[in-house]
């Protein structure tokens, strides 16, 4: 009797528990007009390359509002709001990481490894998501709330010389 009850409280905790899976918003305090992205590749190797993501924001007063990340394909970036006109637009910027791997030093001296860097973890994305489809946080309060947009449209690649 003692391990069925234990059982049961083991399972009543296990599902009480905090999701991992971030909830989405069905509807953003904020109306948005034809989401765009566009691929970017740099003159230089070392400049890189990555994917610009623009979505204009067609409600007023928006200085107030917080975006915070967008995750698009995979990868994450910071949310920067311009205003243009009166005309809203949120970007991000996925920049493709880099195959340089950095230099580190091996020496039989640890003071001399001081300057290398860990690796980092790559981060199970948290979002399953199609390739014209991004999920946006944003503060509403203190609370980071989430929302999806779908049909991103593609423009034609930016290559700099």
């Amino acid at each position: 009797m003692k391990i069925f009850t234990y059982t049961i409280l083991a399972m009543a905790f296990s599902l009480s528990g905090c999701s991992s899976q971030k909830k989405l918003v069905d509807n953003p305090p904020f109306e948005m007009g034809q989401a765009t992205c566009q691929s970017w590749t740099g003159g230089r190797a070392e400049t890189g390359s990555g994917i610009k993501l623009e979505i204009p924001l067609l409600s007023e007063n928006m200085e107030n509002m917080q975006m915070q990340q967008a995750y698009f394909r995979g990868m994450m970036a910071d949310v920067s709001m311009d205003s243009n006109d009166g005309k809203w637009m949120a970007k991000a910027n996925f920049r493709n990481q880099s195959s340089e791997k950095m230099d580190m030093v091996m020496h039989a001296d640890p003071k001399e490894e001081v300057g290398n860097q860990p690796s980092k973890k790559k981060e199970k994305f948290p979002f399953e998501l199609g390739n014209d489809q991004c999920v946006v946080s944003y503060m509403d309060g203190n609370t980071i709330k989430y929302f999806k947009i779908e049909g991103i449209k593609e423009k034609k690649p930016l290559i700099y010389k």
